[in-house]
């Protein structure tokens, strides 16, 4: 496996900590390996007007996932994130896992974590699975997006208002992860060209265009490089489809 970038000193330890969670659940999986993406996407930096951009990117393929990325990125002094998404195989019956944490002055000032449909309800024996998960009740949920459609009525989208929820969270983040593992054990592939093969990758598609129109990554991304690498990167790295 890669050395992991995240594991430097100069991050929160609390992004180091959900880091370790996540590549604990990549290393778990069955036949996993490093997936072949353009190394010019994997460590990039930018410097403007005496400010610091690092993105560090970690692109893996498994039994049941044709994409898992890992992002880490550091602004300034002040702004770090975490970003992942576990893409299934269309030819498994398995949610789009996804889970960001942004950070600012060392808190976390927007979470969020779903299992996210690939069809217009997620799975009936997952759903009885997370109707049994004790999520905490956290003091400041947020207000998803007008393309929030695409997540699942289980998503969590919060703001922590101490360590306590913080950790919490962080422990929801690897029960979520638990879930798409054991759902993996019990599905069954289908056929490439099997329709519900293709209505799975319809969703995928569906979801990946919905995530586009979060324009604060790409505002970002433009100051930095500009418009045109700010889509490529988010159309062939961040939610390619």
């Amino acid at each position: 496996m890669n050395t992991v970038f995240c594991n430097q000193s100069k991050f929160n330890p609390l992004l180091l900590e959900a880091c370790k969670l996540i590549k604990n659940r990549i290393n778990a999986l069955t036949d996993v390996e490093p997936l072949n993406i353009d190394p010019n996407s994997i460590k990039i930096y930018s410097n403007l007007n005496k400010q610091e951009l690092f993105i560090n990117n970690e692109f893996y393929q498994a039994k049941g996932f044709r994409k898992i990325h890992l992002e880490v990125a550091k602004l300034g002094k002040s702004l770090e994130i975490l970003h992942c998404v576990f893409f299934p195989d269309p030819c498994y019956e398995l949610p789009i896992f996804g889970a960001d944490l942004v950070f600012n002055s060392n808190n976390i000032s927007a979470a969020i974590v779903d299992l996210s449909p690939v069809g217009k309800h997620l799975p009936d024996s997952l759903i009885s699975q997370m109707r049994s998960l004790k999520v905490p009740k956290f003091n400041e949920p947020g207000k998803l997006p007008e393309w929030g459609f695409i997540f699942s009525p289980y998503v969590c989208f919060i703001r922590p208002v101490d360590i306590l929820e913080e950790k919490l969270f962080l422990k929801l983040i690897d029960q979520y992860l638990s879930l798409l593992l054991s759902s993996l054990v019990r599905v069954r592939e289908d056929e490439i060209n099997s329709f519900n093969t293709m209505d799975r990758f319809n969703y995928q598609k569906r979801y990946c265009l919905n995530q586009k129109r979060n324009d604060k990554t790409r505002v970002i991304l433009t100051r930095f490089f500009g418009s045109s690498w700010a889509d490529e990167y988010i159309n062939k790295v961040l939610f390619e489809c």
